[in-house]
Parts: structure tokens; sequence; C-alpha cells
């Protein structure tokens, strides 16, 4: 109830409060974080919300997050006018860095536990929508009045790259879409029944752009790595926390990962182990391949992939390269590996490398089933 001396500003703050927003007060000091809200009296944003700095939202910017969902805001972000995003009755949405959101309108809704992700670099404009449990990956983009239902669009580079190849996946026009697979360097669209097409080339449509690279390659860990190795981590830690134990918080202090790949480079000096990284043709790591506890000749395999770079072939491209790095330059007779018995993907990827299942054994109290490489 509003009291007769009660200013305008002042009910204004009484109103967002009470619904769990943001003052217009609140929003303009999260300029000292880097975060540019050009009015904060059209801007909504929910208290459970986190923006990380150097994000700019203009007018008319909504962010809406209930006590029982999350939704994350990574650093320099573009988020237009007619931009809503909102996690309701436990969903989860997460922006990660430098995407461009929302020219023309776009709206982001996760529901009840639905997971909506979208990479870095990824642009979506005039009349965007994407719901359901969505993957949007690195440079993918959603052009256009398309209603996006999980879907996957593979990550790449941005659209700005100048090979098409490259690029992060496509939906271009208007109509719905759901459960589409678009993959990196492809595009889906021109029409209004988009579930009817499967994916093309974005190489057709720009025929004359430059050929700039291969798959997948590795190198061998070193110090300048460091960097890259802990955003991937980072990026990817819930992710691989769902078949893997989890590191612990203190591997993703500065401190505490600077101490561990220091630890990890000595122990590659020694000739215990091989650390690689694994980059895209464009030079991003997109996942990591080692070689632990030489001995005999023998190694244990073990790798893994960035969330939004699964199911596109790096985890074999790099299985493979690493293979002949250990019958070649490292003169290894043989491999182990493990995974568990759900991740039936990394089982997938084992037997099409050569790999035999060996039995079962348990590891830090986890059963797993061994497998077994000739080289």
């Amino acid at each position: 109830m509003t009291t007769p001396d009660e200013s305008v500003h002042a009910r204004l703050d009484r109103l967002r409060r009470d619904r769990g927003l943001l003052t217009p007060a609140e929003l303009l000091d999260l300029a000292e974080h880097g975060v540019a809200v050009l009015d904060p009296f059209s801007v909504i944003v929910s208290r459970q919300v986190e923006i990380g700095p150097d994000n700019v939202l203009h007018p008319g910017v909504v962010i809406e997050c209930d006590e029982r969902s999350h939704c994350s805001i990574g650093p320099g972000n573009v988020l237009y006018g007619g931009t809503r995003i909102a996690a309701t009755d436990g969903g989860r949405v997460t922006v990660g860095a430098r995407s461009l959101i929302g020219d023309g309108g776009t709206r982001i809704l996760a529901g009840a536990h639905e997971s909506i992700t979208i990479g870095d670099e990824v642009r979506l404009t005039n009349g965007a929508e994407v719901l359901g449990d969505s993957l949007l990956g690195h440079g993918s983009q959603i052009l256009g009045g398309i209603s996006a239902r999980s879907v996957e669009l593979g990550a790449g580079l941005p659209y700005t790259y100048p090979d098409p190849d490259g690029r992060g996946g496509v939906l271009k026009g208007f109509g719905r879409v759901s459960g589409a697979l678009v993959g990196t360097g492809e595009v889906l669209g021109d029409s209004d029944d988009l579930g009817d097409y499967e994916p093309g080339r974005q190489r057709l449509y720009h025929p004359e752009a430059p050929r700039l690279g291969p798959g997948p390659t590795l190198e061998r860990l070193t110090a300048e790595h460091a960097g890259r190795v802990l955003a991937f981590e980072r990026d990817n830690r819930g992710f691989f926390a769902d078949s893997v134990p989890d590191r612990g918080n203190e591997y993703f202090t500065p401190d505490g990962f600077a101490d561990r790949h220091r630890a990890l480079l000595a122990e590659q000096a020694e000739g215990r182990c091989h650390f690689h990284v694994v980059l895209n043709s464009y030079g991003r790591i997109v996942g990591r391949v080692n070689l632990v506890d030489v001995a005999d000749g023998s190694a244990e395999l073990g790798y893994r992939v960035a969330e939004a770079d699964t199911g596109q072939g790096v985890g074999r491209a790099a299985v493979e390269q690493v293979l002949r790095l250990a019958a070649g330059a490292y003169g290894l007779s043989s491999l182990t590996a493990v995974s568990s018995p759900d991740n039936e993907a990394s089982r997938a990827l084992l037997l099409r490398t050569g790999f035999t299942e060996a039995g079962e054994r348990s590891v830090d109290d986890r059963k797993v089933i061994a497998y077994h490489r000739v080289l």
C-alpha cells in the first residue's frame, strides 16, 4: 500500500523488491562490475541472475529467474531491446561470452527442468526463440522468426570468420523446428516447415570463401596452454562431473590450478605421462587427450571433449592421433582405458578406435569397464 509521501521512485523500488527484481539504482550499480544498463527503468533483472562483466543491456531487456532456477550471463555480451530470458520452475539458462542477442527481438525460455546452454559468440536475431533442452554451440546463429525447441547447433567460429566450413551451425528463416541437429559449417532454413529439410553446407551460399584448415589437431601440453586449459575446464566443469569425479574447488582457483599444471609438466618431463590439448582447426581448445602411468611399454588413455563440441568427431580424431604418437614417437606397445558402464558414447569411441573390452574393475569405488589395445 502506498503512503501519501511515498515518491514515485520509492514506489517503483518497493514494487521491484517485492517481486525479487533489482531496483533501477541497483542496476546502475552494476557499472562497478563493467555492466552497462542503458535505461535502468525499462530493464528488468531478477536478483537470482548472475551477470558477468562487460555486458551491455539495451532498453527493454528482461532477464527473469525464480528461486528454483538458475540463470547466468557470461562476460562481454550485448543484449538488445526486446530480449527476454526466463528460467522458471527449476529451469536453467546459461549464456557464454561475447554473444549478440535480441537485435529485432529474441526469447530464451527454460521451463521445468529444462536446460538451455548458449556458447560464446552466438548471434540470435529478428524474433528468434529458443525453448526446451537446447545447446547452441560457440559461433552458432538463429536468424529470423524461428521457434527452436530442443535443438543442437554445432560449435565453430563466429559468423565473421571467413571460412564458412568453420562457423557454428545456423538456423535461418522462419517457422518452427524441434529436435534438429545442425553441425559445424551447416545451415538449416529458408522454409516455413524446417522439420522437412536436411541441413546443407553454409559454403553453398559462399562458394568463393577461402578454405582455411583441416580437422582437430593435438599439441603437447606446455606452460603457455595454462590459461586456456583452465578456461576449458571451468566452462565444462558441470558437464564433466556428470561422468567423472569433479576435480574439486581448489583446482579451479588460480593458485590451485597453477600448482597442478606445473606438476603435470614435471611428470611429462620425467616421461611418466604425455599430456595434450586438442585444438580445432581454428585454434580453440575443444578437448584434452592424455597418456598416463607410462611403464613397461604401456600407458592408460584418458580424454575429454568440450560439451559444445561433442558429437562432431573430435574425440575420435584426437584418439586416433594419439594412437599414432603412442606407437611412434612415444615407443609404446599397448594402451589401456576405462569407461563408466553408462557412458555409451565413450565406450563406442573406444571400440571404433580398436580397443577391446577387458572386463570390469573398480576405480575409486566406481565400477568401470576396462579396455585394452595392442599398438
